[in-house]
């Protein structure tokens, strides 16, 4: 993992040449110091993936989706998008649906991570674990909540958010051993379609500019 750390330049003239831009204003030339933009985080990868459309269930807690970085992992992932569309075949029942923390999960249909887009083709594949059809799930914090639709064309159970700030700070940090799963909170309808899009970023490195 990097970390923050500073270098000690030697006196002026004697130390390593400095990128400038030279222009001239008026009858003076001067030199404008060239700066790049750089992050804490060492990238290993983005990605994005699109779930099969699971259909709906009538057990209470049923967990349509998963997404866990693995207790294995040696990176961090960090979820700059997230979009649920959570829509029915017929008319179907209002009940509340939560996305959540999660810190272990087992079961259920896995993902193979070929399935998975990489936003640059020569990225490694993810280390990420992926599942839906009723994982088994250890909830932790819920993290986001709505209403599901109970007519058709109704547009209330389409979810999308945006966690990509330019510090890093509005992402959801997933470390290794902690993960998200989609789940209804009451008994469900066999009407449901339910499909999970996800795009993250995985790093090693500090999470956010200190």
């Amino acid at each position: 993992m990097s970390s923050e750390s500073f270098i000690t330049l030697p006196p002026d003239s004697t130390g390593k040449n400095v990128r400038t831009v030279q222009k001239t204003i008026g009858a003076t030339t001067v030199h404008e110091e060239v700066f790049v933009v750089g992050s804490p985080r060492k990238l290993v990868g983005v990605y994005q993936y699109a779930s099969p459309v699971v259909t709906g269930s009538t057990t209470s807690g049923y967990v349509y989706h998963s997404f866990f970085n693995p207790t294995t992992s040696t990176d961090l992932v960090a979820v700059r998008y997230l979009r649920i569309n959570w829509v029915t075949a017929a008319s179907a029942v209002y009940i509340e649906a939560a996305l959540f923390r999660i810190t272990s999960v087992s079961g259920g249909t896995t993902v193979p991570v070929t399935n998975v887009g990489k936003k640059d083709t020569n990225y490694p594949d993810p280390t990420i674990d992926i599942r839906y059809a009723n994982p088994t799930v250890t909830l932790a914090q819920k993290m986001l909540s709505f209403i599901t639709p109970g007519a058709v064309g109704q547009t209330i159970g389409i979810v999308e958010q945006y966690y990509k700030g330019p510090d890093g700070r509005s992402e959801i940090i997933l470390r290794p051993g902690e993960g998200l799963a989609l789940r209804q909170q009451a008994a469900g309808d066999a009407d449901f379609r339910v499909i999970f899009v996800i795009e993250w970023e995985q790093f090693q490195g500090l999470p956010v500019v200190v």
